[in-house]
């Protein structure tokens, strides 16, 4: 089995020796400084028209640095980046001081930004995914601070994973950006997809056809087919609450959620033999989740590093 670690930040991959892999989450790599969310939030407020704008350059070279402090350990390691899932509204302005911030950054009076923060909401008032809503050459502008990122850390080859897909039309136009950006900097880029909802298992086999790795979130599939998630508040779930032996919370699910995965996995390998596959989460990482993924072909494995630090595990790879 190929174990990949799952990480925000690098402090602990000198440690992970049994991993052959890590995936980095994008999320805080996209606003890491204040200066650089504010430049995000102008440019979702007032969209560029041309590569040429100057927040463009500003945008990719803050990517660059913040991507390098990241990546510059993974020359060694089967690297996959996870590009940020927050919603729209978690990168748009809401409290006072960063509306006076941003109306100082783009001259504009605080009625004008309001305005603008309510025609977004009006426009994707199902709260799509930011990268995915973006204008076309910003997105391209994160992309190029990444694999420019990468190309100065000596990584040729990587991979990116949309998360939280839901429609094929996002996939075919990401994949089409990621190829092509990193082309441009010599770098081999893998796309994948992160199948997160049980509504996504139904068309997966029309995904996989714009895809060269499929990944099954295990944990988030679970906790949005049954409804309810384990939090600090109330621990581990019981299982009598859903009428279960053992509950899925707590033990990988290869009653639901297996049955699941297994239709889609079938149905994706009729429509794309050559996709790989993997699951995440921690509950692939149990004894009955291991053996589910191994009877699949599944081969590869991403779960948060903390657990491989604690497992005490040997041979993961």
């Amino acid at each position: 089995m190929n174990y990949i670690a799952a990480m925000d930040a690098l402090e602990e991959l000198e440690s992970l020796h049994q991993t052959s892999g890590v995936m980095l989450n994008g999320k805080k790599a996209a606003s890491d400084l204040n200066d650089q969310r504010l430049l995000i939030q102008s440019l979702l407020l007032c969209p560029p028209s041309d590569p040429s704008d100057e927040r463009l350059q500003k945008l990719q070279h803050s990517q660059m640095l913040s991507w390098i402090t990241k990546i510059k350990n993974c020359a060694q390691k089967q690297l996959c980046v996870r590009l940020p899932d927050g919603p729209i509204e978690s990168f748009l302005p809401s409290l006072p001081s960063e509306f006076e911030q941003l109306s100082a950054l783009m001259s504009c009076s605080d009625q004008w930004l309001r305005k603008q923060v309510q025609s977004v909401w009006n426009a994707h008032p199902d709260l799509s995914y930011y990268m995915i809503i973006s204008n076309d050459i910003v997105f391209e502008a994160m992309l190029r601070g990444l694999f420019s990122a990468a190309q100065q850390c000596g990584i040729e080859k990587m991979s990116i994973l949309l998360p939280l897909v839901s429609r094929c039309r996002e996939v075919q136009q990401q994949n089409v950006f990621a190829s092509q950006c990193a082309s441009d900097y010599q770098i081999l880029c893998d796309v994948g997809i992160e199948i997160a909802t049980p509504r996504a298992i139904y068309f997966a086999a029309e995904l996989a056809a714009y895809a060269d790795v499929i990944v099954f979130h295990v944990d988030a599939l679970c906790w949005l087919l049954y409804g309810k998630a384990k939090n600090k508040q109330t621990g581990n779930l019981s299982h009598h609450a859903f009428g279960f032996l053992e509950t899925p919370f707590n033990e990988f699910d290869d009653i639901g959620i297996g049955t699941l995965m297994g239709v889609a996995i079938q149905r994706i390998r009729q429509s794309n033999p050559n996709v790989r596959m993997c699951a995440s989460g921690k509950y692939v990482l149990t004894e009955k989740g291991k053996q589910f993924c191994s009877e699949l072909g599944i081969h590869s494995v991403i779960a948060p590093a903390q657990l491989f630090l604690s497992s005490g595990e040997s041979g993961f790879c």
